[in-house]
């Protein structure tokens, strides 16, 4: 009888023993189950993710981290010749070198490191312009594409008002300007650059515009500038307008470069801040936005000094430097996409800043004969620089006029 009771408490035992293994492994199968639908899950995000930033995955299954940016529409007047550079619309700034590209449109010139196009009377008209990045093996790695118009030049005269930085407080911009619209531009503003009249301010940030900011730079000096009013404690449009008298047609926003960060986000929503605020106060007022500029070589990154010698940019490169810029074109063009009665100008793309900064010769080292040229700055341009910033402005303004009168 005993040994039945044993056999019995076994059998029992065992029993349980397999229903808790059966359990464990059901649950076990269940979390498994779980687990990976949740990766499969992620993977899929991460894979939309990258296909709208324009990132193709490769027969090895890698990720090829390309991301292109060309606006939705490209302007080129009559009588200009506009450029866009290939290392300025990619996230791979100089690297995109090791890449092989084509321009694909039916006018222009498809060439080794840039599109190049020139307005004509005869040209007028939208053309399809596509941009496609290959790897070595002839496999498509990204692909961009815009609308190319070609306008006619202009006919009427307006007035301009800019706030920017130092970027527009070289006189060569508005000469060109001038030259374009046959002396048809009125420029309005607190400060003079040249024989123009603008609101530019060397050294200013967007943030500098959206506080009570002074100015010391140049003659004549500011207690603060006059955008800002106490009252609201940050810039106003309405406020200026008042207590200027100016009313221009239209207003050229540059800014950017003063605040530029590896995180996008702080300076461009200034920027979009004083685009508000200034749309908030005059919704019909016709806004330019002008991406900032890449910057110069790394020659002219690790070069650059102030007055006294020290190193302005001692501890930055040119990959970091160009991201940046890129970045905040992005973020500017996401971030106020549908805004009414503005405009992007893409000077950052259409801007050689592999060639348009004033050089020093040196020698190669201290103890050779050979030498080479090295820019002197890094952030501003030449001469040639400042001009294709005006091309680019004014055929944009030349492709838009017509909308403000809606």
């Amino acid at each position: 009888m005993k040994r039945i009771e044993r056999e019995k408490v076994i059998r029992n035992a065992y029993r349980s023993t397999i229903l808790a293994l059966t359990i464990c492994c059901i649950f076990l199968g269940a979390v498994l189950v779980i687990h990976e639908a949740a990766r499969e899950y992620e993977v899929k995000v991460l894979e939309r993710e990258l296909e709208a930033k324009g990132v193709v995955q490769n027969d090895e299954g890698l990720f090829a981290g390309v991301q292109l940016f060309l606006p939705e529409r490209i302007y080129v007047a009559s009588g200009v010749t506009l450029e866009l550079y290939n290392s300025q619309l990619s996230s791979l700034g100089e690297r995109i070198h090791s890449y092989n590209v084509k321009w694909t449109c039916a006018v222009g010139r498809n060439m080794q490191r840039k599109f190049s196009v020139t307005g004509t009377q005869e040209l007028l008209g939208s053309y399809p312009l596509i941009f496609t990045v290959f790897d070595d093996n002839g496999a498509q790695v990204a692909r961009a594409s815009t609308e190319l118009k070609i306008v006619p030049a202009l006919e009427d005269s307006f007035s301009l008002l800019t706030i920017g930085d130092s970027l527009s407080c070289d006189p060569a911009t508005y000469e060109r300007l001038t030259e374009l619209t046959g002396g048809g531009i009125v420029y309005m503003g607190t400060r003079g650059v040249g024989g123009s009249l603008t609101e530019a301010r060397r050294g200013y940030s967007a943030a500098d515009y959206l506080s009570e900011t002074g100015y010391t730079l140049e003659e004549p000096e500011e207690e603060v500038h006059p955008f800002y009013d106490e009252e609201s404690g940050s810039f106003d449009w309405a406020y200026y307008k008042e207590t200027t008298g100016f009313d221009p047609d239209a207003v050229e926003v540059f800014l950017g470069t003063n605040g530029l960060a590896v995180d996008p986000v702080e300076n461009g929503d200034h920027i979009v801040q004083i685009v508000k605020n200034i749309h908030g106060n005059d919704p019909k007022l016709p806004i330019y936005l002008v991406h900032t500029l890449y910057p110069a070589s790394q020659d002219g990154i690790g070069s650059w000094r102030n007055k006294e010698g020290y190193a302005l940019y001692g501890d930055r490169y040119k990959y970091e430097e160009d991201q940046k810029v890129f970045d905040l074109m992005i973020y500017l063009e996401t971030s106020l996409a549908g805004e009414e009665n503005l405009y992007f100008v893409p000077a950052g793309i259409c801007h050689d800043s592999a060639n348009n900064f004033d050089t020093e010769t040196e020698p190669v080292n201290p103890h050779s004969e050979k030498t080479i040229e090295v820019p002197k700055d890094a952030v501003h341009p030449g001469r040639a620089g400042y001009l294709q910033i005006a091309d680019c402005l004014y055929s944009v303004i030349c492709g838009t006029k017509a909308e403000w009168e809606r």
